[in-house]
């Protein structure tokens, strides 16, 4: 199956998935209100931050060592063992710290946050080794799994009464789900792992953990500081701005899963060109959504967020400026997953503790000071950090290239949609109906225009249709 095809596949699965859950929590926010969808999004981002910081360098460390080929039941074994022994040490460390956690959330959810943590395991690990075997699709089809499966639940779980211990229970057992799922499509082959194969998983993952914790600092870290200095009901509308930024993201997560596995083996055979290729596809494309989507964010973004309820309506301007984080991000993480591929976790490593500690740092003193507006520039700020650096490290090994003229015809695409939509805006009154059809004429105005302005493009999806010929 051809990159690009993998690619679309991935992002189909998720954005179909994204529209599901985009929809859902319009009617948990509706339901349920700012204040508890603040809370539990709180949880959950301790939940993830658990995650990342004990597990997340293992499963990059696994999909590193199974899409490199050969030894692959010693490594899923070895992955097994590590996720199971550092959950059992997670389990003493909750019960220890239970009295913290309630002061912090105001709730007892210590048990819960374990509970969803074992889902969410589930999952994780299922992932990793999927990608890993360069089944990079199926993984991708998890996500609109896990999502179907959780909106249900959670929105079955409040009609019949439930509030924040029903969203985290759907929460846990869609996790699950997915994860039994995609478990299935695993090549298990189980060996016994020698002490090298542990020892590979742990030389990895020893410097690959700090990406995915900054990768969780791009996203979250806020989310932890807001929860000192501001009330709930900010938290959940900055929340529910945040997943909108990250809608648009979607598909440049997706171009970034499907390369690494690419990368990771063609670096095997000295290829830097074919690297140099493949990453010039990445940068081509990894803006296709969130540059068209930064101007329609600022135009009427305010229409969209009502959507949720009248009280969302006020996290426009935070919606602006995370909308920008996440397209200088994006651009980003493809220089350190670059690195990863070519087998240098430890100057990710190096990026990504510059971003820690100037993430933290921005985080602590703006939000203390600007509040929820802090935590956004603050969001930005750590991005363009992660950018800038990252293309003079992934420099010194590939010449690269970015493709100016087609992230510039994209922007130029950008112009006629702006218009369009700002002209819609002037027309029509807020409402969820107006900000759909702005929404659905502006994506169509902008695909519209990027076709007839790039042959790029236009070849692109004529070779990853279905009855195509080639590759990108």
């Amino acid at each position: 199956m051809k990159l690009g095809q993998i690619s679309f596949i991935n992002f189909a699965s998720q954005i179909a998935s994204s529209i599901f859950g985009f929809l859902a929590t319009i009617y948990l926010a509706r339901t349920l209100g700012a204040g508890v969808l603040g809370t539990y999004f709180l949880v959950v981002a301790i939940v993830i931050w658990l995650k990342v910081i004990l597990f997340g360098g293992v499963q990059s460390a696994l999909t590193k060592r199974l899409s490199e080929g050969g030894e692959s039941g010693s490594y899923v074994t070895a992955g097994i063992g590590l996720f199971l022994g550092i959950y059992a040490v997670l389990l003493v460390g909750l019960f220890l710290a239970r009295d913290l956690v309630t002061a912090y959330i105001g709730q007892p959810v210590a048990l819960p946050i374990a509970v969803v943590l074992l889902g969410s395991l589930l999952l994780m690990f299922v992932s990793g080794a999927l990608q890993g075997q360069h089944r990079v699709h199926i993984s991708g089809a998890l996500t609109p799994v896990d999502t179907f499966s959780r909106s249900a639940l959670q929105i079955g779980v409040v009609v019949l009464g439930f509030g924040l211990y029903g969203l985290l229970a759907g929460y846990a057992l869609a996790a699950a789900i997915a994860g039994v799922v995609g478990a299935v499509f695993i090549t298990w082959t189980v060996d016994l792992p020698s002490r090298r194969h542990l020892s590979s998983l742990f030389d990895y993952a020893r410097y690959s953990w700090l990406g995915r914790l900054s990768s969780r600092t791009f996203s979250s870290m806020d989310t932890l500081v807001l929860g000192v200095f501001v009330a709930p009901d900010l938290i959940g509308v900055y929340e529910i701005s945040w997943n909108l930024a990250s809608l648009l993201a979607i598909f440049s997560l997706a171009i970034q899963q499907t390369l690494f596995p690419e990368i990771s083996s063609v670096a095997e055979d000295d290829e830097h060109d074919r690297i140099a290729s493949l990453l010039d596809d990445a940068f081509a494309y990894a803006g296709l959504f969130l540059i068209p989507g930064l101007v329609g964010s600022a135009l009427i973004g305010d229409f969209v967020l009502r959507i949720y309820g009248p009280e969302f309506g006020v996290g426009h301007a935070v919606l602006v400026i995370l909308v920008g984080s996440r397209l200088a991000y994006a651009y980003g993480e493809q220089f350190l997953n670059a690195l990863n591929g070519l087998d240098r976790p430890d100057l990710s490593f190096r990026i990504n503790a510059v971003f820690f500690v100037t993430n933290i740092t921005l985080n602590v003193a703006l939000v203390s000071v600007y509040g929820w507006m802090g935590a956004a520039v603050a969001t930005a700020v750590s991005a363009l950090v992660t950018l800038v650096i990252g293309y003079r490290v992934l420099d010194r090994f590939i010449a690269v290239s970015f493709p100016l003229r087609e992230v510039g015809t994209q922007v130029l695409a950008a112009v006629p949609m702006a218009a369009v939509v700002g002209a819609g805006r002037l027309f029509l009154e807020p409402s969820e109906l107006a900000a759909v059809a702005l929404v659905a004429v502006g994506a169509m105005t902008y695909f519209a225009a990027l076709l007839l302005l790039s042959g790029r493009f236009r070849t692109t999806v004529v070779r990853n249709l279905p009855t195509g010929y080639g590759g990108s």
